[in-house]
């Protein structure tokens, strides 16, 4: 093998690691033979396979292969990939303000091509301000067709992608909408979208209504501006605190979530490799410690939301209500690497107050309550892994659809009639 080869293995073992140093030269033999035969395979596929082959996808393709192999939730992400999922977890990025759904092959019309839907747009985002609707279809982005008769050409996420880029720049789309012959073209200016995770309302007087879709950097800010602005409403004597298909996030907003219900005591410990142990706890004067919470899960309520969960429940603080949740109890740490690429990798497992592990089990809910709709789970938990729930569930808008909702609005009037007592 020529020198270039074992420079170039050497090379491939720092992308991989990662954590390594440039400067760490590995003492073992039997790891220096299995990085010399990692590069002289590299150099056997390079020189001899039936077509060109490109060195950095099978450098990347070996990392994923690496990290597929550890558990579930670890995972290798080129660059483009990974600053989608750095993105989405800080909940603020340049775009457009638009979330896609994917689109649908209708067999009785197979002379349409399935274009994706405009499924949700940001208030105030350049979607938004341009005067793009719910259920418009994205035709083209930029000249490109999302779709031919028959079949997507990408996936929505994709052209999500597409749509993203710095503030200031321009992104041309063409929709079609309902009762328009032809579609129609939009220039939007691509502007920083806040990517909202919480939403609130007053049921009824007494009542507040708390969802929370993933745990991003602003997630428990808006939480406590929620809290606040139900008080003000009246709507703050019991909380319903809705966590359905909820796949986690950053594990240090759900802790700082659960710090606004709790008055003391342990929210979640952590434990991380050859024995190390984080136990996070709660501090007093919280703004909400008083307040009877009945929170509704389900399948869908995963990692940093099953923190959540179950912490309030091993505190006496909430009653579940739903369906089990997913059951996920491994914490991931995002690693930068040099070429911008990124390793999401499972660094520490995680225990309820009680000293419950969730890793596939989850929690079970104290009252059974069957949903609206089957879920559809087509994503993974925290925003990027390969299985697990996703966020393609709608919640219904009326209430009385709703039997999760209902039960749980319920059980909220029984807490205030007896606190009441």
């Amino acid at each position: 093998m020529s020198r270039a080869s074992h420079v170039a293995a050497f090379a491939a073992g720092a992308v991989l690691a990662g954590a390594y140093a440039a400067s760490a030269v590995p003492r073992d033999v039997s790891r220096i033979r299995a990085l010399d035969s990692f590069a002289q395979a590299l150099a056997t596929v390079q020189a001899s396979y039936v077509d060109p082959t490109d060195e950095k996808k099978l450098l990347y393709d070996a990392a994923r292969g690496m990290l597929h192999n550890l558990d579930q939730y670890s995972t290798f992400l080129p660059p483009t990939r990974y600053q989608h999922l750095r993105q989405d977890t800080e909940g603020e990025f340049g775009g457009t303000g638009i979330t896609l759904a994917p689109g649908v092959v209708d067999d009785t019309r197979p002379g349409v091509p399935p274009h994706p839907t405009i499924e949700s747009i940001v208030p105030r985002s350049p979607a938004d301000l341009a005067g793009l609707q719910l259920d418009d279809r994205l035709v083209t982005v930029e000249g490109a067709p999302t779709a031919e008769p028959g079949r997507e050409l990408a996936s929505a996420t994709a052209w999500e992608t597409r749509l993203r880029g710095p503030s200031g720049t321009r992104v041309t789309v063409t929709v079609l909408r309902a009762g328009w012959k032809d579609p129609r073209a939009f220039t939007l200016v691509r502007a920083q979208v806040k990517q909202p995770t919480v939403r609130h309302r007053v049921i009824e007087r007494g009542i507040g209504y708390l969802a929370i879709s993933r745990f991003a950097e602003a997630t428990s800010t808006d939480a406590g501006g929620a809290l606040a602005q139900l008080r003000a409403q009246n709507g703050l004597d019991a909380l319903v605190l809705d966590l359905r298909n909820d796949p986690g996030g950053l594990v240090d907003q759900a802790i700082a979530v659960a710090d606004l219900f709790l008055d003391g005591g342990t929210i979640v410990t952590i434990r991380g490799r050859q024995g190390s142990v984080e136990t996070q706890t709660a501090h007093k004067g919280g703004p909400a410690t008083a307040v009877p919470i009945i929170a509704i899960v389900d399948q869908g309520t995963a990692s940093a939301a099953e923190i959540l969960a179950g912490a309030l429940r091993d505190h006496g603080r909430a009653k579940l209500v739903g369906l089990p949740t997913y059951g996920k109890g491994t914490v991931q740490t995002f690693f930068d690497l040099v070429d911008g690429s990124g390793l999401k990798l499972t660094t520490a497992r995680f225990y309820t107050p009680k000293g419950n592990s969730l890793e596939s089990k989850g929690l079970v809910p104290d009252v059974r309550v069957e949903a609206f709709t089957p879920l559809e789970i087509v994503g993974g938990p925290d925003a990027g892994s390969s299985a697990g729930p996703g966020s393609g569930a709608t919640i219904p808008e009326s209430d009385d659809d709703d039997p999760q909702l209902t039960a749980a609005v319920k059980l909220a009037r029984q807490a205030l009639r007896g606190s009441n007592k």
